[in-house]
């Protein structure tokens, strides 16, 4: 594999997470704002329509992060001394883990919030 493949890869896979989380903060902070009884009807239009644009936002993000995800499981690995393989593997079962379950939790909002 190409090290700059993989830098590409490697930045593509943060940048779909930042614009999920992103995409996700921006929804709940438009759900609770058109929730607010003192906004016309034209403002409450606009936050739905825009919740609809995050709503696709984010799970496109979400697509492109597993794809990138799975590129970097199927197609490269490198480790750091036979002594680190171990503790990398851990702490990136933990890391999937906690983040997939995030993800998971959080998705489920975005599309409740988005239909």
């Amino acid at each position: 594999m190409k090290p700059w493949l993989i830098l590409i890869n490697d930045f593509a896979h943060d940048l779909f997470t930042g614009l999920w989380f992103g995409g996700f903060v921006t929804m709940y902070v438009l759900q609770r704002r058109g929730a607010d009884p003192a906004l016309e009807a034209g403002q409450v239009a606009l936050m739905n329509e825009l919740v609809g644009l995050f709503l696709w936002v984010t799970l496109a993000s979400l697509g492109c992060i597993v794809l990138t995800g799975l590129f970097r499981f199927f197609y490269y690995r490198s480790w750091d001394g036979a002594g680190m393989k171990d503790i990398k593997k851990r702490l990136l079962i933990i890391k999937h883990a906690v983040l997939g379950t995030s993800f998971l939790i959080g998705t489920g909002f975005v599309v409740a919030w988005g239909l």
